[in-house]
């Protein structure tokens, strides 16, 4: 009788530890499932997983003891509740990108590159307290004035927004004349005194010909 009893707890003890283990191999592989995805990403696109997330994703509550059995199943489950949340996210990036085209992608274009691949950024862009724009030529603007030069008045001058549209026009207009076409783009610095009045059809009339490389900056 006592040898049936010492039996039966051992093999309640086996039975216990593979259910652990069980459980444990199914949370490493749905760990590194994500862990894969996640780090092969871009950089800006890293840790977009909120911790509520990773903590749905790995719960023990999506382990169902009925199934354990069938480990496959379970992994199968928790891999489409991942693939759900990336498909989310990607269509979140979307609605972001598009929001981005309109506020500040020049003529709404892609950003022209050099032949190396590079994003053009051929103007520095100032917008002091009146309202008026002084442009000084960017780190990749060498190839463009080049091909296409500016007027001599067009650089380092204060240029009201109808002076810098009418100077600045002919490097829009080669970014459209591209296959495909595309915007250059242009840093922009600003002076934290210009009223908004000021400043807001100064910046309009930039990011209408420029891709802005970053949100305005003050100096």
């Amino acid at each position: 009788m006592i040898e049936r009893n010492r039996l039966a707890r051992n093999r309640d003890i086996a039975l216990t530890t593979l259910i652990d283990l069980l459980v444990q191999i199914i949370f490493v592989f749905t760990l590194i499932l994500i862990s894969v995805d996640v780090m092969e990403g871009e950089s800006q696109e890293r840790g977009w997983v909120t911790p509520e997330v990773w903590k749905t994703l790995i719960s023990i509550f999506d382990i169902d003891p009925r199934n354990l059995r069938d480990a496959r199943v379970q992994v199968t489950e928790i891999k489409g509740k991942y693939d759900k949340v990336k498909d989310d996210l990607l269509a979140c990036d979307a609605k972001i990108g598009a929001c981005e085209k309109q506020t500040g992608r020049g003529p709404g274009n892609s950003p022209c590159r050099n032949s190396a691949g590079v994003e053009m950024v051929v103007a520095e862009a100032t917008i002091d307290q009146e309202g008026r724009i002084i442009v000084a030529l960017g780190r990749h603007s060498r190839d463009l004035q080049d091909r296409q030069p500016l007027n001599a008045d067009a650089i380092g001058i204060p240029l009201s927004v109808g002076e810098f549209g009418s100077l600045f026009r002919s490097w829009r207009e080669h970014g459209l004349a591209r296959h495909p076409p595309c915007a250059f783009k242009a840093e922009v610095w600003y002076d934290p005194r210009a009223p908004a009045g000021n400043y807001e059809p100064a910046r309009r009339a930039i990011a209408s010909y420029f891709t802005l490389a970053a949100p305005p900056r003050r100096f």
